[in-house]
């Protein structure tokens, strides 16, 4: 009983008093009032759902570019480091890529092809505008009120790219099933409510995972250095400066080492990652705030042989023997990559982890 207790709390403090979250959720009763009271129509919440979006990314992309500090941990698999310019450049591909996905919506909207219905969006009225208005002031304040709190944080500019795509899913998923449904006889309205549903998870989603990352920011790994031998010790400490308290179900910090192996490019390419080894050490308590944790990993003396010697699946087999016969170009078939990491998580019943990791050299 006192972890179901638990549960509800992290759920109602970690909503109830984030002001973001709160106007966010009046945004999309908002939307639902105008959109049962005006009687609206499928496309009509779905092109104000597309204004959301565009206002999405406008301010993800001065979020970016606007970025002083921040990683590219993750981007590029690392090749890429926090330079201005590298800023600039991922900052204008967002633009261009999620403009260019938009842009292609938007003529399926107007086109009238949607459900094969020959229906299309009608003229933008007051209350349309209204909505649009209200989703523009949410983010607003949304981008103020976050960019104050993550002043003296270091932000992932690739993670920071990618949420606004979860935005799409719902489109995707309205499109293929909806339209499946309208053509054997389903009531406009029944689309409407799944929309409606599918809109209001994608936006809950999208801001629990900023809200994570706001959080993982917050904690921070501290080693004694950098690089490692086979068999050391790896001692630190973990410090959490968080704003309000976590309440988890634990907080699990681990060393590990992790084996990236990439077959193929573009869109044929494949990814996989195996977890070669990892120690962990669980600490359990009622919440989590502000407090120092302290850990000591001894490295295996054969970690090197365990990732050299790991077995990979045979379609990546291939691949790497492929490579290793024709070095000249095998190297755009396979690709693999030796990481080994310190990684603080958090389990959070109900919701996504909260993880952050910190990497090192073993040679």
């Amino acid at each position: 009983m006192e972890n179901i207790r638990l549960d509800h709390n992290y759920l109602s403090s970690g909503i109830l008093t984030d002001r973001s979250a709160l106007l966010l959720i009046f945004s999309n009763i908002v939307l639902i009032v105008f959109a049962l009271y005006e009687n609206w129509g499928i496309l009509t919440v779905m092109f104000i759902y597309w204004c959301q979006s565009i206002i999405i990314g406008f301010f993800t992309f001065l979020k970016m570019i606007t970025l002083k500090d921040f990683s590219t941990e993750g981007v590029n698999y690392n090749t890429m480091r926090p330079t201005a310019g590298a800023k600039i450049f991922m900052s204008f591909f967002f633009l261009f890529h999620y403009g260019m996905f938009h842009f292609g919506y938007y003529m399926f909207l107007i086109s009238g092809a949607f459900f094969m219905s020959g229906a299309k969006v009608g003229t933008i009225d007051a209350s349309m505008y209204l909505v649009i208005g209200v989703f523009f002031v949410n983010h607003l304040f949304s981008f103020i009120y976050n960019q104050q709190k993550e002043v003296n944080k270091k932000p992932n500019i690739g993670k920071i790219m990618f949420f606004p795509y979860i935005r799409i899913i719902p489109m995707h998923l309205t499109i293929i099933f909806g339209g499946a449904f309208m053509m054997t006889g389903g009531s406009t309205q029944a689309v409407l409510v799944l929309f409606l549903l599918l809109k209001t998870f994608a936006d809950v989603i999208m801001h629990t995972i900023e809200h994570r990352q706001s959080y993982a920011n917050q904690m921070k790994i501290d080693i004694e250095k950098a690089n490692y031998k086979p068999g050391e010790n790896i001692r630190g400490k973990l410090f959490l400066s968080f704003e309000r308290p976590i309440k988890a179900r634990s907080l699990s910090i681990s060393f590990i080492a992790e084996k990236t192996v990439i077959s193929g490019s573009g869109d044929s390419k494949s990814t996989k990652k195996y977890i070669v080894h990892k120690s962990e050490k669980t600490f359990n308590e009622l919440e989590y705030l502000n407090n120092t944790y302290f850990f000591d990993f001894q490295i295996p003396s054969s970690i090197i042989l365990m990732v050299n010697n790991l077995q990979i699946d045979s379609r990546y087999l291939r691949a790497k023997e492929y490579s290793q016969k024709h070095p000249k170009w095998g190297r755009y078939m396979y690709r693999e990559f030796d990481s080994f990491y310190i990684q603080a998580e958090f389990d959070i019943p109900y919701s996504l982890n909260i993880k952050n990791k910190k990497e090192i050299n073993i040679s």
